[in-house]
């Protein structure tokens, strides 16, 4: 008995280094059509390219000090997601810029946007469960909580603006009132559920308008993630006032087929998505309070995703292009 579960671990080890050793260096695009599962102080490392989900599941160890981890360099990518192909368990980016896991349980593809402050790496995991089974207090403030989902995201050493999606089944509209504006991100400090100072994105990181039945939820700022053991929605007792970053200046137009940007911190990142959601840009910037470059794409309604001084403020804006 021993030494089957000693063969055991070691052909899962050998699978594993396999491949880890096949993610790491071939240069095209890996399709998983069969079924990856990665155990306990296990980590499959996407080094380069595209992860496809193909028609296979991907999951991995949930114990929680030892689990396993599909981890996604800084550069690699994924395709394929969605409510049939997602990874059951824990995901990590080792990139410091926007990145969505695309992670889910039960059904359920519930992907959050991590923007780390360095590489060292964010690992995270959605569980489909009640959050009271991490704890049930609540702080002054948050009237309510959902009943069916948390995240666990965490890291040593590194911040990150956060940013949680949500679908019909997560009942915003039950846990609001109906009331979206008094939505907020919760996070457990090891002795109640705190508000996580939070807002609505226009656009959500699904894709299209954020409305009670699907969207996405964005920190202000850069979480300290060693500080909390999980995050999930809560409803603030009222509307929650202006947040503190819609108090750093930004200004983003179009003008003669070039777009503007000026901003009183650091401009360091920008995505745009057309109104369809696909995305047309998606940039690093280097700092500079002022950028202007060319926007030779149709006249329609965009939105540009800004991040301001390494992920320190968050901005969701909508530009329109027209002659």
């Amino acid at each position: 008995m021993l030494y089957t579960k000693k063969l055991r671990v070691l052909l899962t080890t050998i699978l594993t280094l396999i491949l880890l050793f096949k993610l790491n260096t071939i240069q095209a695009q890996i399709q998983n059509d069969g079924d990856l599962y990665i155990s306990d102080h296990s980590l499959l490392y996407v080094g380069s390219d595209n992860f496809n989900f193909g028609l296979g599941s991907t999951s991995t160890s949930r114990t929680k000090v030892d689990y396993g981890v599909l981890s996604f360099s800084n550069g690699a990518k994924w395709s394929g997601a969605s409510d049939m192909h997602f990874i059951d368990g824990y995901a990590q980016t080792q990139s410091n810029t926007a990145f969505i896991l695309p992670i889910g349980q039960s059904g359920v593809y519930a992907p959050i946007q991590v923007i780390p402050s360095s590489t060292d790496g964010v690992d995270a995991a959605y569980f489909r469960t009640a959050p009271s089974a991490i704890g049930s207090v609540l702080e002054e403030g948050i009237s309510s909580m959902s009943s069916v989902e948390y995240w666990d995201i965490k890291s040593v050493g590194v911040k990150a603006g956060i940013s949680l999606s949500w679908r019909s089944s997560s009942a915003i509209s039950d846990l609001t009132a109906s009331s979206l504006p008094k939505l907020t991100i919760v996070g457990w400090n090891g002795s109640a559920w705190v508000i996580i100072p939070s807002t609505v994105d226009e656009y959500s990181i699904l894709g299209g308008i954020s409305s009670l039945d699907a969207g996405s939820i964005s920190s202000n700022a850069a979480v300290d993630l060693s500080a909390y053991t999980g995050f999930s929605y809560g409803t603030a007792t009222k509307q929650l006032s202006v947040p503190t970053f819609d108090k750093v200046e930004l200004l983003a137009y179009v003008n003669k087929n070039r777009l503007f940007i000026e901003a009183s911190l650091p401009i360091t990142a920008l995505v745009i998505y057309d109104i369809t959601g696909k995305k047309i840009v998606s940039q690093l910037l280097n700092g500079d309070l002022k950028y202007d470059m060319p926007f030779d794409y149709a006249n329609e309604i965009y939105i540009a995703k800004i991040e301001l001084d390494n992920g320190t403020s968050l901005f969701t804006k909508k530009i329109i292009n027209k002659d």
